[in-house]
């Protein structure tokens, strides 16, 4: 046996794609979801693609809501 181990989200429709091609190569394939799920971020855990983008100043994604959609101002209201 040889597996492929795609790392990234793959659409659906490439998926069928992928597997049409394969299986008119006369090989025995199929698609199995991965083993781990991606984990929900939990609450008060830090933005990773963000990490060092705010590094060394004193706000957080709270104060980054009020300042883009002015919610801090729907709520006075």
């Amino acid at each position: 046996m040889t597996q492929i181990l795609f790392k990234n989200d793959i659409d659906q429709n490439k998926i069928d794609v992928l597997l049409h091609l394969i299986k008119s190569w006369n090989i025995d394939a199929e698609v199995m979801p991965s083993a781990s799920p991606k984990s929900r971020r939990k609450k008060n855990e830090p933005l990773t693609l963000a990490v060092g983008m705010w590094e060394g100043r004193d706000i957080d994604d709270r104060q980054l809501r009020e300042k883009a959609w002015g919610t801090a101002k729907r709520a006075k209201q």
